[in-house]
């Protein structure tokens, strides 16, 4: 066991679950006028602990979950009352940003000597949407009004390197995509990798101009002018100068490297559009990208694209491990709140498995550790509640967690998974003491 992490870790959980800070907020928002039994340090520990241990399908299982935490008696009725208020839903989303600055921990670098090592971080970018009460229809509208009037997305900035997210939206899901990109200034010596929605030629230049890089999918239709086409054999000079539609079929079964040009003001922008032959479908996956071709082949574009599934990873926890769904409310405040609530309680649990890491030098499965921690979990935030034995319960559920939630298949990662673009773990694996 690592002693100098272990008490790293324990200040930074400490920090994050600070009665002070948390009830601060509290008053802050205008969820607290004076505290009561419900205080905001108890309303926060206990629903943030429902969610992350335990199958929350009402609002009574948070209000059973209060009482058996804390302590404290209390009837269903008030309770509903304090999280209905207003206030609610902006002090948990707070909370959250109070969170996400504190539990940070450095969990991948780059190799010695790989192309990654340009970049300070790589962002993930994506959106996660789930339905609602039909009810909330006017605030929220869904893009399938006939299927899911009532629909929230949920746009998330994930940094790579810290497994963790870094910037979260919450907007009707009929609301596009593009506008919740990372502003260009943000992305300078980054990489930021998203699907296709997000591609927008303008934004490409702005993030170049800026000392970006940008893997983008692009849909199927994007028809820029081709300067440029590469193929495994060399140039093809014939497919210079045309609209990528008119050379597309020509190139059906082969990996292609073009440099494509838009207008730009008086002048032109170069990227490059990659397109990755699939066999299965029998069409091109076509990627936009500001990397050299010096350093980054065809192939390794698709390769450090595909650590965007990463993101896909964290929203599956959320809405499989943290209680992210539809609850039967058409209370606005308590549905934002509660999904700040949720996203909270995820996040809690992704650290405390990059936490098991840090301590133990055993790399965990952050989906293990989302469905193993509960009775450890919740040990661990009575003990805050307690003002008793945290050291004792935080030591037990990480050597628990470095035990029982190690990835299943280390080599694999480095073979094909997530370390195989030229990345590694940052505190590497080693035998349990």
């Amino acid at each position: 066991m690592n002693k100098q992490e272990s008490s790293r870790v324990e200040d930074k959980l400490k920090s994050a679950l600070d009665e002070e800070t948390i009830t601060r907020l509290g008053f802050s928002t205008g969820f607290t006028e004076r505290l009561r039994v419900m205080t905001p340090y108890r309303v926060v520990l206990s629903v943030i602990g429902a969610l992350a241990t335990q199958t929350v399908e009402t609002l009574a299982d948070l209000e059973r979950s209060f009482v058996a935490m804390t302590g404290v008696s209390i009837s269903y009725k008030p309770f509903y009352n304090q999280l209905s208020k207003p206030a609610f839903a902006e002090f948990m989303r707070e909370v959250l940003c109070h969170l996400l600055g504190q539990l940070v921990v450095q969990v991948l670098e780059p190799m010695p000597g790989s192309p990654l090592e340009l970049f300070d971080d790589i962002e993930l970018q994506d959106g996660s949407s789930f339905a609602i009460v039909d009810s909330l229809a006017a605030q929220y509208p869904g893009r399938f009004t006939k299927t899911s009037p009532a629909a929230i997305e949920l746009h998330a900035t994930m940094s790579l390197f810290q497994d963790r997210m870094v910037r979260i939206s919450l907007a009707p899901d009929s609301q596009g995509e593009r506008d919740f990109l990372p502003e260009p200034a943000s992305l300078a010596r980054k990489l930021i990798l998203a699907d296709r929605g997000y591609e927008d030629r303008g934004y490409f230049a702005r993030v170049d101009d800026a000392g970006g890089h940008f893997v983008i999918r692009c849909k199927g239709n994007t028809n820029p002018m081709v300067e440029s086409c590469t193929l495994a054999g060399g140039p093809v000079r014939q497919f210079a100068n045309l609209p990528l539609k008119k050379i597309r079929n020509r190139l059906r079964g082969e990996n292609a490297d073009l440099v494509v040009l838009v207008k730009r003001g008086d002048g032109v922008f170069r990227y490059r559009l990659c397109l990755i032959w699939n066999p299965v479908h029998g069409s091109h996956m076509v990627l936009a990208t500001n990397l050299d071709t010096v350093r980054f082949s065809v192939t390794a574009v698709r390769e450090i694209y595909a650590l965007r599934w990463q993101v896909e990873l964290a929203f599956k926890e959320w809405k499989s491990y943290a209680n992210l769904h539809k609850f039967q409310t058409g209370k606005e405040p308590i549905v934002q709140g509660l999904i700040w609530a949720a996203i909270a309680a995820a996040l809690l649990k992704r650290f405390l498995a990059h936490a098991a890491q840090a301590v133990h030098g055993v790399a965990t499965s952050t989906r293990k550790v989302a469905m193993a921690v509960p009775d450890h979990l919740r040990d661990l935030l009575q003990a805050f509640l307690a003002r008793s034995g945290v050291s004792m319960a935080l030591a037990k559920l990480l050597d628990f967690l470095a035990r029982k939630a190690g990835r299943a298949h280390p080599k694999r990662d480095r073979a094909m998974g997530r370390l195989f673009p030229g990345l590694r773990t940052v505190h590497q694996q080693t035998e349990i003491e």
